[in-house]
């Protein structure tokens, strides 16, 4: 269980791209595209994880689905959502639902208090999946855990993050990314079990 606990916190940590929306509707635009999908390789503990995020309304509304095989539990499907101001966690083997707090920065909307809070440094310009990346480097805590992170941003998401852990590279990577790309409405849902 606590092994359970730990690869889960390893998993919300490494999706830096989700986070809860600020109740100020310019703070809120997340992103400098209305919408997108996003295919994502994430490796954590010697194991692949592959999601797909999808955004709407410039970041008002965002989903990261995750499967991934569990020992002793098979196949586990997952999914972070954002909207309305709120973050829920969506365990689907488990028909659990609860609402998560998940404070990270808004790369459209860098303010000096979230700068010097997460030690958020530019480091350059990189071509990454044919787009132009601003890279930073930063710092977040999570449960006790302090983590080095690099990220390489576009339009205010993160295609590729780079996170060192209590000794532990977790490497999250786009693989294929689609802007302005078309989004059912029903993928933003927060599932009733």
């Amino acid at each position: 269980m606590k092994t359970k606990l730990l690869f889960t916190s390893l998993l919300l940590l490494a999706t830096l791209g989700l986070s809860a929306q600020d109740g100020d509707k310019e703070a809120a635009k997340r992103y400098g595209f209305k919408s997108a999908t996003a295919k994502f390789v994430t490796s954590v503990m010697g194991q692949k994880v592959e999601s797909t995020t999808f955004i709407d309304n410039y970041g008002a509304l965002e989903c990261q689905r995750t499967k991934l095989e569990v020992p002793g539990m098979g196949e586990v499907e997952s999914a972070v959502i954002t909207k309305e101001g709120k973050v829920w966690s969506v365990n689907y083997a488990l028909k659990s639902i609860q609402t998560v707090d998940l404070e990270q920065p808004n790369f459209l909307n860098l303010t000096e208090d979230v700068i010097g809070k997460y030690k958020i440094q530019e480091v350059g310009k990189e071509q990454f999946l044919d787009k132009e990346c601003t890279v930073y480097t930063m710092e977040n805590e999570t449960q006790g855990m302090k983590a080095q992170i690099k990220v390489w941003v576009y339009k205010g998401m993160a295609l590729k993050q780079e996170t060192s852990l209590s000794g532990m590279k977790i490497v999250a990577s786009a693989t294929e990314f689609k802007e302005d790309a078309m989004v059912l409405p029903q993928v933003f849902d927060v599932p009733e079990f």
